[in-house]
């Protein structure tokens, strides 16, 4: 399905190893130290991505850069991506969302697929397109790694489709 489509990753492309409390004090860290890198999944990564506050976190404990060189947020037809850490998240880590100039809002961060239509979460429709028209969406990818969920997006349709392996 869709193999034409343009892949655009939505951040924590790797995982850092450090937890958030000790990356408050560790400076210098070895790379090998801090996070998981593997050859084989460098060499996948051939499409543009955002930064994920997992990257962030790597970059400040290791003091290296190339992990600073993802856009913090990406505008495409119609939309807008994040990685969703920029979002403010309730203690039931329900998203209050940041305005922006478009219709849709593409983020992932909590690892679940979600849809947003005024601010009121909907069901989630697998691997049917939904479309969308000039509504305004808030769009949680999902989580390829952990639930194998994607999301492919259709700017000439105006389509959004979740889905699920």
């Amino acid at each position: 399905m869709a193999p034409t489509a343009e892949i655009i990753g939505l951040g924590d492309l790797f995982e850092c190893t450090i937890s958030k409390k000790k990356a408050k004090t560790t400076r210098n860290a070895k790379l090998k130290d801090a996070a998981i890198i593997e050859e084989k999944f460098l060499d996948l990564l051939t499409f543009p991505s955002i930064i994920g506050n997992q990257e962030e976190r790597i970059a400040l404990v290791t003091g290296d850069q190339r992990f600073l060189q993802y856009e913090l947020e990406k505008n495409i037809d119609h939309a807008t991506l994040i990685h969703g850490h920029q979002i403010d998240w309730d203690e039931s880590f329900q998203p209050t969302f940041p305005p922006i100039k478009t219709p849709l809002l593409f983020f992932g961060h909590s690892h679940e697929a979600a849809i947003y239509a005024d601010g009121i979460r909907q069901k989630v429709p697998y691997n049917i397109p939904l479309a969308i028209g000039q509504r305004s969406y808030q769009i949680n990818v999902g989580a390829v790694v952990d639930n194998k969920e994607w999301c492919l997006y259709d700017s000439d349709a105006m389509t959004v489709t979740f889905m699920h392996a």
